[in-house]
């Protein structure tokens, strides 16, 4: 990696002790990491966590990785976002994303298809430039409509960058459109002039107002051991998303040519044999999907990500990573 390369992480209280978060702060800070981006599940929230993560760090961006387009409206995403700028001094990237069915229906009680989610994602994401542009809001689309208000007691226009988490193509097109960054949660390589061509579509619809720099910043399970305890959390952490998450990630997983895998993960999810569908996991997706081995092969790996014009790769350790291998997964990046 060069100077030029920019490297983010994963670190969520839901993840790793909060102490241990802080405790790497000054770490990432003094090495090639630029970026620590904070999911939200169902646990701690994701501002919460980067307002006191931000305060052990002068250096380090951060950003939602990610929060869900159903949660909040966006006039109080906005409000929360500018906040969070103000605090950081500009070091925050709003990433967004719709989560999925089974979240969406049973934690917050709300129905994923109707409207379309891939018109709660453009509707959101014009409003949030409306309100950070500082002009008065008024808005009407199929699923808000606002009308006479700005964003208050801030200074406007806000620069305050938007990631759009997308898999599908149509979202992976409005990202291209809409958003100064794409998150895509794994990227394999034989599939990224693919997804390239399609994000490519969206960004020859960019308005004037949004800048023509596009970040790619997929979340990468990395892993830097080659033992059988590091392959197995990865395993788990793939079929969680494949076996447990409805269909979303599943067909994902049958469109990069996993159908078999992706079948037999969700059975045997299903089934409740959650080491069952670990199991089905094959080699050749470990592969595609993530990056596990030596330091010097982890390093490899994250290099032939930049070749391929992928700008800002994030290292998503896997669930359940002990002490040592997060500690030397980043260590074999953090140079």
């Amino acid at each position: 990696m060069t100077s030029k390369n920019t490297l983010g992480i994963v670190l969520s209280y839901d993840y790793l002790k909060p102490s241990f978060c802080h405790d790497l702060l000054p770490i990432l800070e003094n090495s090639s990491f630029t970026h620590v981006f904070v999911p939200e599940l169902w646990g701690h929230d994701a501002f919460t966590q980067i307002t006191s993560m931000v305060k052990h760090s002068s250096d380090l961006i951060f950003g939602t990785g990610i929060v869900n387009l159903f949660s909040r409206t966006p006039a109080t995403l906005a409000q929360t976002a500018a906040s969070i700028y103000e605090i950081s001094e500009g070091r925050f990237i709003l990433g967004l994303g719709l989560s999925g069915p089974i979240v969406v229906k049973n934690w917050h009680g709300l129905s994923y298809y109707q409207p379309s989610p891939l018109q709660r994602s453009r509707e959101y994401l014009e409003i949030l430039r409306l309100i950070f542009s500082g002009e008065q809001v008024n808005y009407s689309g199929e699923i808000y409509k606002l009308k006479n208000f700005r964003l208050k007691n801030f200074k406007t226009p806000l620069e305050i960058q938007i990631f759009l988490a997308a898999l599908g193509p149509k979202n992976i097109e409005l990202a291209g459109e809409l958003a100064d960054g794409w998150f895509p949660i794994w990227v394999p390589l034989s599939e990224i002039s693919i997804l390239f061509s399609i994000l490519s579509q969206g960004r020859k619809k960019r308005k004037s107002n949004i800048p023509q720099d596009l970040v790619i910043s997929p979340f990468v399970i990395t892993c830097a051991s080659q033992s059988n305890r590091a392959k197995n959390l990865v395993k788990k952490h793939l079929a969680y998303y494949v076996g447990g998450m409805g269909t979303f990630y599943n067909n994902f997983m049958k469109r990069l040519g996993f159908s078999k895998e992706a079948d037999k993960i969700m059975t045997a999810w299903k089934e409740g044999n959650r080491e069952l569908a670990a199991q089905q996991v094959s080699d050749s997706m470990l592969e595609q999907i993530a990056i596990i081995g030596k330091p010097e092969e982890v390093r490899n790996r994250y290099l032939q990500l930049y070749q391929k014009n992928i700008n800002l790769p994030v290292v998503m350790l896997p669930y359940n990573c002990p002490t040592d291998f997060a500690i030397d997964t980043i260590g074999a990046l953090a140079y």
